[in-house]
């Protein structure tokens, strides 16, 4: 497969390449799309969503990623993670995943934060959205389980040395630092 890097133009070439994401500059503007299969094995940066889904407890639902998953097999990660497909918001990628990966739909989100990409972030732009909801979500091909942990739960799991996603981690510090101490109601922010 030949790599080309044009403003504007896709960074691969070939057949059957699946599905595209856009790749951007540290600026977080579209230059090209690359392969979603082959983004990690690149330096390009591209975009990503996760979403913290929380229950009517204000426990926050946490996928653990399947074995076969290319990256993290195994780890705990967000409710909800995904990248962004060519040419998709943020907005629509949040909510083409929860459909996804929980099977919920007309949860209201809300956006709250965003991280820069970095080697951190495995050069992912990730905007991060938090929403509630009384259903209960199904498991999809890539989560090994789904389980409902409280905040006080999920930092005992962390202390305890549970295998979570590098991504999932900065933003539960972020949301624990930001949110839950600046007035939060079982977890959840203000509503939007």
């Amino acid at each position: 497969m030949n790599s080309t890097c044009f403003k504007g133009k896709v960074l691969w070439e070939g057949k059957g390449l699946g599905e595209m994401v856009d790749v951007v500059n540290e600026l977080d503007e579209v230059i090209g799309s690359a392969p979603r299969k082959n983004i990690h094995d690149t330096n390009h940066f591209h975009r990503a969503v996760h979403l913290f889904i929380f229950n009517d407890d204000g426990k926050l639902w946490l996928e653990k990623r399947a074995p076969h998953c290319d990256t993290f097999p195994g780890y705990y990660s967000s409710s909800v993670a995904g990248h962004v497909g060519r040419g998709e918001t943020y907005d629509q990628a949040a909510r083409r995943e929860l459909k996804e990966e929980l099977g919920l739909g007309g949860v209201k989100l809300k956006r709250l934060h965003k991280l820069r990409a970095s080697a951190e972030t495995s050069n992912e732009f990730v905007a991060f959205f938090v929403g509630k909801s009384n259903e209960k979500p199904r498991l999809h091909g890539d989560s090994a389980k789904l389980i409902a942990l409280s905040l006080e739960e999920i930092s005992d799991q962390i202390q305890a040395g549970e295998r979570m996603v590098p991504n999932f981690l900065a933003l539960f510090s972020w949301y624990v630092s930001n949110i839950l101490f600046c007035g939060a109601v079982n977890g959840m922010p203000p509503a939007p």
